[in-house]
């Protein structure tokens, strides 16, 4: 069995012992699982550097991490969820729209109750061996009983001028240099890489005027400058088993469907859920053909990869980082789409869900933000970027038009309160919560029922709605409101790269040669200059403004000509589309809410929220016009 033991570590009523619904009350307990995988079976043979653990015992490898499981006290649950933590915190909560102060209070916020009245068991597995939080500890991979030495890299663009740098990807440090490395600087991610003299730079950090000796940093003569793209390839010795993690998100997941005793019966369906970082290890599970465990069971019944894009990620080769986002490495290559495609440039034929035996239903949903990072189009756009790719009968493809990457923001501010960035317009407004409430409920009622969600909404060639990123900026620069405009050839994406001769083995040769970028495509606008395509909530409807993905870099930080991490704008000011009368607006909201939750796209449970949300908005944009004919 692939989990040796689950300890249970505490257990205690969950929200002060609040009933939901038909499900009563809930229990939290908080677990720590021991793991036992056999290297040789063949359900674990994509693991790279699994066979090369050595064996203190028996044939296995064994490794444990901590997991934490929310339940029905004395009731059966209608699905498990399996949330997979970003950086060792839970993410599925977020379901629940929990109030800030009680984020602050807890992890498992119970918030408005809606995955436990819809009677969900949430169980958080930690994976990831270099978080806090929720991790999992695994062992080193040794060759000739020694440990293993190889390149790693980091990839940095600071927001000021600064003497020294964190050697890390996502702000955490993974790997100990001994040393040795090379120093790399562009000015985008597009440009090649001009290396830095190695004299001039060196591993530590200056602190109140003295220079401090600390492989966790380094500095240059001279500084880093803002904007700039600095990539640091260094050596390092340790290379830990990064795909236990793959593992252990398979055999929790399959231990809580099948074999664990619960207060009544066993859910028997299970989905799996992943924001971010996380959404991209589900598609890199898909991929590495996991959804069987050791016995040849289907662990998940479906896969919600949230806001992953066309990416899989740092999550199953040596050396990787999973809190890095974007440096090319084995997580940025082909296959981007479910569907078996041909690439032109690599000349391979696959699809993401391949060698899925038992493949779950896959319900991918992304913001205009990860489509202008310039990887979502890929998962339904052929990489040639000349025809659109139909998704199987198993898929739903979902852009959740005008919104971006980290959630609607209120109140206005044009400050990314997480770095204190500052940002050209303010920050987008748009919250897309009603819309993934029902894509998690259209899941369960899909595996549970058999009803099929609602179509896939995303932008197409085919109708002219999928489109270059150039094509928007130019419509953009028309309107006398936006001056600050990114420059689309300096804009990210993904390339076709040579990752060296080992890549296959799971080692990857640092930097990247990159040969030839993939399409980097978007959604059209309209004359309000707002999305097109995807579900379109009444904000950008009607419109109430215009919103967007993307959001330039402030000049203050440098590289103005390039987009903010995770931000989008929503803007009020300046343009003609609002509604001018409150009744008017309240009736076109209501229609057009009407109109989503008679597609599936909103619950009916949710009506009421989304006509707020919107008139909230309107309030907003009523406000600011306001204060702008005062100036």
């Amino acid at each position: 069995m692939a989990v040796r033991s689950v300890t249970l570590q505490s257990s205690n009523p969950y929200a002060d012992r609040r009933v939901f619904d038909s499900y009563g009350e809930f229990e939290v307990a908080v677990l720590e699982i021991e793991y036992e995988v056999d290297p040789q079976h063949v359900a674990n043979s994509r693991i790279s550097d699994l066979d090369k653990v050595p064996l203190s015992q028996g044939k296995n490898v064994q490794f444990k991490g901590n997991a934490r499981l929310v339940y029905p006290k004395n009731t059966t649950p209608s699905c498990l969820l399996v949330d997979v933590p970003n950086r060792g915190r839970p993410t599925a909560f977020s379901f629940n729209r929990p109030a800030p102060a009680e984020l602050q209070t807890t992890a498992t916020p119970s918030g408005d109750g809606f995955l436990f009245r819809h009677g969900f068991a949430v169980l958080s597995v930690g994976w990831q061996f270099d978080a806090d939080g929720m991790h999992l500890k695994v062992p080193e991979a040794r060759l000739n009983g020694e440990r293993i030495s190889g390149e790693s890299i980091s990839q940095m663009q600071p927001n000021r001028d600064t003497t020294s740098l964190l050697v890390g990807q996502g702000g955490v440090f993974t790997y100990e240099p001994t040393g040795k490395g090379r120093l790399f600087q562009r000015t985008h991610t597009n440009a090649p890489y001009e290396k830095i003299d190695e004299d001039s730079w060196r591993f530590g950090r200056v602190r109140d005027g003295e220079f401090d000796l600390n492989t966790k940093y380094i500095s240059k003569d001279g500084g880093f400058s803002k904007g700039v793209v600095y990539t640091l390839v260094y050596e390092t010795i340790g290379a830990p088993v990064v795909g236990l993690g793959l593992l252990a998100l398979r055999d929790a997941a399959a231990y809580f469907k099948y074999d664990f005793d619960w207060p009544e019966n066993n859910p028997s369906l299970a989905i799996g859920y992943g924001a971010s970082q996380t959404g991209r290890v589900l598609r890199n599970f898909v991929y590495e053909g996991l959804n069987e465990d050791e016995n040849g069971r289907q662990v998940f019944d479906a896969v919600i990869p949230h806001i992953a894009g066309g990416q899989r990620g740092d999550f199953n080769h040596r050396f990787a980082q999973p809190g890095s986002m974007g440096v090319p490495a084995a997580g940025q290559r082909f296959p981007f789409a479910a569907s078996s495609t041909l690439d032109q440039l690599s000349g391979r034929q696959e699809g993401l869900a391949d060698r899925c035996n038992n493949a779950p239903k896959v319900l991918s949903t992304n913001t205009s933000w990860e489509y202008w990072r310039g990887d979502a189009a890929l998962i339904h756009v052929s990489t040639e970027g000349t025809h659109d790719i139909t998704p199987s009968e198993n898929e739903r493809i979902y852009l959740f038009a005008g919104t971006h990457h980290i959630n609607g923001v209120l109140p206005l501010t044009d400050q990314f309160l997480p770095t204190g960035e500052q940002l050209p317009y303010p920050l987008n407004t748009i919250s897309y919560t009603p819309l993934l409430r029902a894509v998690l409920y259209n899941a369960l009622a899909w595996i549970r029922d058999g009803t099929e969600p609602p179509e896939s909404r995303y932008p197409r060639l085919s109708d002219h709605s999928l489109v270059s990123r150039a094509n928007v900026i130019d419509q953009f620069a028309r309107s006398p409101r936006f001056r600050a405009l990114p420059n689309p050839d300096k804009l990210p994406g993904l390339w076709y790269t040579d990752l060296g001769e080992a890549i296959d083995d799971g080692v990857c040769r640092h930097p990247a040669q990159l040969i030839e970028p993939y399409p980097r495509m978007v959604s059209n606008v309209d004359v309000t200059l707002n999305e097109v395509a995807g579900i379109r909530l009444p904000e950008i409807a009607v419109p109430i403004g215009i919103h967007s993905g993307w959001n330039p870099r402030h000049p203050s930080h440098g590289a103005s000509d390039q987009t903010a991490t995770f931000a989008g704008f929503s803007v009020f000011d300046g343009v003609d589309c609002i509604p001018e009368s409150r009744d008017a607006c309240r009736a076109s909201v209501t229609r057009l809410t009407d109109e989503l939750v008679d597609s599936c796209y909103v619950l009916a449970e949710d009506r009421e929220l989304v006509i707020d949300n919107a008139m909230k908005r309107y309030d907003v944009a009523q406000s600011v016009l306001t204060a702008k004919s005062q100036e």
